[in-house]
């Protein structure tokens, strides 16, 4: 199943694909093409075979494309993958497009771009080089640019496996840039996001951090994402409650409960989870 930091990342992409642009104008100096929007990923080569990156971008009537794939650990399929996938976007489309990986593992960069060639015994070659952007922490001061506050969530994403200080020195400032952002309801979306994707253990040093504010300015940024906080950990507790109970949380229930930043339903969610039969129950509790 595909983890938090997996999801977020691509449908992030999906809802705004210039932050792609500004993704690779930044770090990578790259341009992606203006016209580019996103569309359905699967690829199909010959029936029934079929690729999927995580996403794709590309123009509406033909043309130019790229591909994206957000990849956390290696994948040995990968190696086949990726010059399938571009060879059967090259032949759909009739023009060379790019495919860019986006990782926040070296080692995985490492793997990335050294995947995706073959030689076959009387010398025929093929391969696909992709366009690696390595999002790791040495570059997470490049996407605190206040001048880009929705680059901070790509920051706060750089660190989302770690949990020491700089991790959280980087997320909290993440979300002091995301605060500058003049919609408030995609700082919000943002922050929760951010949220939902970090590691527990980084979770808990917030909320250690929550009972001592000299520890960290006591900004309006930071008291929203102290809210944040504690209902992600309610969610997350709730969760456990009824995986423990033996009760089927489906993608839809699991959205709600996970999407859900008020604290007092949560509660009210996790009272009713300790005597439900069925998930459906917490709704009415």
């Amino acid at each position: 199943m595909p983890s938090p930091p997996h999801e977020t990342m691509v449908m992030l992409l999906r809802e705004h694909p210039e932050w792609l642009r500004a993704l690779l104008a930044k770090l990578a100096g790259r341009t992606v093409q203006p016209e580019l929007a996103p569309m359905d990923a699967a690829v199909r080569v010959v029936d029934p075979a079929e690729v999927r990156p995580d996403l794709l971008f590309a123009a509406p009537h033909g043309g130019a494309w790229t591909a994206v794939e957000v990849q956390l650990a290696v994948d040995p399929a990968k190696a086949r993958r990726w010059p399938l996938t571009v060879a059967a976007l090259w032949n759909e489309r009739g023009v060379v497009g790019d495919l860019v990986v986006l990782t926040a593992d070296r080692s995985v960069a490492a793997w990335a771009r050294s995947v995706g060639r073959m030689r076959g015994p009387l010398g025929t070659s093929l391969g696909a080089r992709p366009v690696v952007v390595p999002l790791t922490a040495a570059v997470a001061h490049r996407l605190l640019d206040e001048a880009h506050p929705e680059l901070a969530f790509f920051a706060a994403w750089t660190v989302h496996h770690r949990w020491g200080r700089e991790a959280r020195s980087v997320v909290l400032r993440a979300v002091e840039v995301v605060d500058a952002m003049p919609d408030a309801a995609l700082r919000a979306t943002l922050v929760r996001h951010i949220m939902g994707m970090l590691h527990e253990r980084l979770l808990a040093k917030l909320r250690e951090a929550t009972m001592d504010l000299q520890k960290i300015p006591a900004t309006a940024a930071f008291l929203r994402w102290e809210a944040e906080v504690e209902a992600r950990g309610e969610a997350r507790m709730l969760l456990r409650v009824l995986q423990r109970r033996g009760l089927v949380v489906d993608a839809a229930a699991r959205a709600r409960i996970e999407g859900c930043s008020d604290l007092a339903t949560l509660e009210r969610w996790a009272d009713a989870a300790l005597g439900a039969s069925s998930v459906e129950e917490l709704w009415g509790g």
